[in-house]
């Protein structure tokens, strides 16, 4: 963890390198709190990703994607 302090009068702007090295994507929440401001990912439905990759490889709807996957072993897909 490393601590960065800070001193403003103005705006604070937290730059994407900053964001980076938190390890956060595009997504993001502020948790906002009386003495206390978190920045923290908005977790992905899945369910909506799936939505948004649907018809990327054709206009068919993600259910139907099979990429013919070999069950090889019960965590193991080839």
């Amino acid at each position: 963890m490393v601590v960065k302090e800070f001193e403003t009068d103005e705006d604070l702007v937290i730059g994407r390198k900053i964001l980076d090295e938190a390890n956060l994507g595009r997504r993001l929440r502020l948790v906002v709190k009386r003495g206390e401001i978190r920045i923290v990912q908005t977790p992905v439905d899945p369910e909506k990703a799936l939505e948004e990759l649907a018809g990327c490889l054709g206009q068919e709807p993600a259910a139907e994607y099979d990429f013919h996957l070999k069950i090889g072993g019960l965590y193991e897909a080839r």
